[in-house]
């Protein structure tokens, strides 16, 4: 990858600077262990827990959690510790290109969750995107589920159990965090359970029930649906001009089921990257904050965690810089912002919103607001510090 010697060169002088404070006597492993206590105590309740690690958390610690990236290769080398380091990003996600065995990916997120403790920040969320059908990884060795589609064709319950089985497997590699079901109503590819929101509801119910009993934070995607769209949103954008009642009245119906009548701590919900334009016809989703702020907080009252879809997506790198739109998602209400494939994308938009966040052009109770939601869900799911 571009820039890798560099990355490479500026970990081996961050270690070289980490050993030397250690060396004077600055007590590097104070503010970890504080973290860790408050994380363990017992007689406070998780809000106040997480109020806690706030105030012992610095701007930059906050920021990295609102990351999460995609790394090369299929082991922790110096660019992946130097990442968790240096900008102590929030979660992680796998790729093929990162698995090539389940005891190779069990022993890589193992060595994951090590950098990052070392690095005393929070746990990782570890993510991948096992949808089933042609969005599987590591198909070769892991649980075969079938496409949405073929699935709708059946039973709630029978879907349910392959997410199950699916679920507990991954969990036992090391993964927490599943971006799947699809909640999008007759999306190509096969990638829907039905057409209508009558056949997709009871599906996405069951199985993210399913995951959620296999220990996987699960998510809704692609909010606010993107059933409609013509073009692959990975490649350019897409305008949806659907009015609001019809959207309120099919593709936004499965996203309102399951957030007014689920745990907001069982899933996260991602947006989609597709315009909208009886919403907000000047911003994608990702960055609306009529869309994220106005619908799904205050309408459909969702508390949980907002993620964004990839950010590498055409739909939205082809439009604006990764630190602009990094910046504008999260002033828009994103509590993370997905960047899955280059390591400077990462940066860049970390250093973006950092930069924002000192400036004031992001308020530090927006930066609070996010990290808060981001902490009650590890929290939630024991991921501990």
């Amino acid at each position: 990858m571009k820039g890798r010697k560099g990355l490479r060169r500026l970990g081996f002088l961050m270690a070289l600077l980490m050993a030397l404070v250690v060396m004077a006597g600055c007590g590097s492993d104070t503010k970890p262990q504080a973290k860790e206590e408050i994380w363990q105590k017992t007689d406070l309740t998780a809000e106040q827990k997480v109020d806690s690690l706030l105030e012992s958390m610095s701007d930059e610690e906050k920021v990295g959690q609102l990351i999460l990236f995609g790394m090369q290769g299929t082991q922790v080398n110096d660019d992946v510790r130097y990442m968790l380091s240096e900008y102590k990003m929030g979660g992680i996600i796998l790729f093929d290109r990162n698995m090539e065995s389940k005891e190779q990916v069990a022993a890589l997120i193992q060595d994951l969750q090590k950098a990052a403790r070392q690095s005393e920040k929070a746990p990782l969320f570890v993510a991948i995107d096992q949808e089933g059908g042609w969005v599987a990884r590591l198909s070769s060795e892991l649980v075969k589920v079938p496409a949405a589609e073929q699935l709708g064709q059946g039973t709630p319950a029978e879907a349910a159990k392959l997410a199950l089985e699916s679920g507990k497997e991954l969990k036992s590699l090391g993964f927490n965090v599943n971006f799947a079901p699809v909640a999008d109503l007759g999306l190509a590819d096969e990638r829907s359970y039905g057409t209508t929101a009558a056949e997709v509801i009871p599906f996405v119910k069951a199985v993210g029930n399913a995951y959620h009993e296999a220990g996987l934070i699960y998510s809704l995607k692609h909010f606010p649906g993107i059933g409609r769209t013509v073009t692959d949103l990975h490649k350019e954008g897409n305008t949806i001009d659907a009015s609001a009642d019809e959207l309120w009245a099919t593709d936004l119906k499965p996203f309102e089921t399951i957030i007014q009548s689920v745990n907001n701590d069982d899933y996260m919900v991602m947006v989609s990257h597709a315009v909208y334009s009886n919403l907000d016809d000047t911003m994608p989703a990702s960055l609306s904050k009529v869309i994220m702020q106005d619908f799904l907080r205050q309408k459909l009252g969702y508390k949980g965690v907002i993620i964004t879809d990839d950010m590498e997506m055409g739909a939205v790198a082809n439009h604006y810089s990764f630190g602009d739109m990094s910046v504008k998602a999260v002033n828009a209400g994103v509590d993370i912002v997905l960047i899955g494939q280059e390591y400077n994308h990462a940066i860049e938009g970390y250093n973006a919103i950092l930069k924002a966040v000192r400036s004031g052009d992001i308020s530090k109770d927006r930066l609070n607001d996010a990290v808060r939601h981001i902490l009650m869900l590890k929290i939630s799911h024991n991921l501990a510090w």
